[in-house]
């Protein structure tokens, strides 16, 4: 079986696991005791900003958020039900970088997201290790209507800073929400 596969499985059975009623500081396997809130909200900027660097067509500012190892993957679904994966960084910067040249290639942003996360899950494997899982509701690009996505990352703290080891996006492409519909978040 591939080990990539294997790693994934990995990650997200150790991810169901309960973590530590306590936030605010835990002592993670064999590391020294970190203050998770900072880590999270530091993992959550790095989120952000490749987001923001993808639709603002920023290729330098996308790829800074994305370890450039060979075994980081993104998978999504496709609207006809179909799925992808892109696995390692050259396959994941073709794509991107291509996707960033056709739609949003110096700032002519064609849909700027508007995106909404509800029940934020994190999992420290390590001090250098996390997994998130979240619900995300993504608008149209006219705001009226939003579909809804399970999103799940796996970070890794490198030299300079937590990285993107992989996207997990799966969209119910099917259903719309009324943007006056939307849960309190």
């Amino acid at each position: 079986m591939n080990k990539y596969f294997l790693y994934v499985c990995f990650l997200w059975a150790a991810s169901c696991t309960q973590k530590p009623e306590s936030t605010e500081t835990s002592t993670v396997g064999s590391a020294a005791t970190f203050d998770e809130k900072t880590e999270l909200d530091a993992i959550m900027k790095v989120i952000d900003n490749e987001t923001k660097m993808f639709f603002d067509g920023n290729v330098e500012g996308w790829r800074a958020s994305w370890s450039h190892q060979d075994y980081v993957s993104q998978a999504w679904n496709n609207d006809d039900g179909t799925a992808a994966v892109a696995h390692g960084w050259e396959a994941i910067n073709k794509q991107g970088s291509e996707w960033i040249q056709k739609y949003y290639k110096n700032g002519e942003v064609v849909i700027h997201p508007d995106y909404k996360r509800s029940e934020v899950n994190v999992h420290f494997f390590s001090d250098k290790i996390a997994t998130l899982h979240w619900k995300q509701y993504n608008a149209d690009k006219d705001k009226k209507y939003y579909r809804v996505s399970d999103e799940s990352r796996i970070m890794e703290k490198e030299n300079d800073g937590w990285k993107i080891v992989n996207v997990t996006a799966l969209w119910d492409v099917e259903n719309k929400i009324s943007a006056d519909s939307l849960p309190a978040l």
